[in-house]
């Protein structure tokens, strides 16, 4: 897995590549911990170039989404692949936040 990071006027935007599994997952927590340190104003992540994610990944990007709710900062997912679309709208995730697949 690879995450790429980059910062325009207070927006970050986050593109992830590669699966996501549980070793994979601590390090995205390590690397949204940095993105928590550079108090954005809108988090975007894409995910367009990530054809698995277990559910440690997934927990990864809620606790994120939580820490961001908590400090009013809008978070969307864009890009996304249809497997792993339909398994965010299975639990829901689109109702915590916008979840687009282009």
């Amino acid at each position: 897995m690879q995450v790429d990071t980059s910062q325009d006027d207070g927006q970050v935007k986050i593109k992830i590549s590669g699966n996501v599994d549980t070793k994979a997952a601590e390090e995205l927590r390590s690397e949204l911990a940095r993105v928590l340190q550079m108090s954005p104003s809108k988090v975007t992540m894409d995910l367009k170039m990530v054809s698995a994610i277990g559910s440690s990944g997934i927990g990864k990007i809620l606790v994120f989404f939580k820490e961001l709710n908590k400090r009013q900062v809008s978070f969307e997912i864009k890009g996304i692949q249809e497997n792993i679309y339909r398994l965010f709208k299975a639990i829901k995730l689109d109702k915590l936040f916008p979840i687009t697949k282009t």
